[in-house]
């Protein structure tokens, strides 16, 4: 299995990037397969679809995300990382 691991800057705070998570990220189609079910922990995002399971980590400044891809969501890993990290950067400027 393959594994995505991203660190993003941002000029936003905290709860500015969980709201823009929460209302413009969760939502994308292109990535419903990857945060199908998910859930906050504190400044934690756990999600979990049919391309893998990961967290994605709010952090003063930066934007964490750790993901471990399932065999289907190895394939694709070049797209889903381009993907993801498109969609938090656009988020976090």
């Amino acid at each position: 299995m393959a594994t995505i691991h991203q660190t993003i800057e941002t000029k936003k705070t905290v709860v500015e990037m969980r709201h823009s998570i929460d209302s413009k990220l969760l939502s994308r189609p292109e990535l419903a397969l990857l945060l199908d079910d998910h859930r906050w922990e504190g400044n934690v995002l756990h999600a979990k679809g049919k391309l893998g399971h990961g967290t994605i980590t709010l952090e003063h400044g930066r934007v964490i995300v750790h993901i471990e891809l399932s065999l289907f969501g190895s394939a694709a890993k070049g797209q889903i990382e381009e993907a993801l990290g498109k969609q938090l950067q656009r988020l976090g400027e």
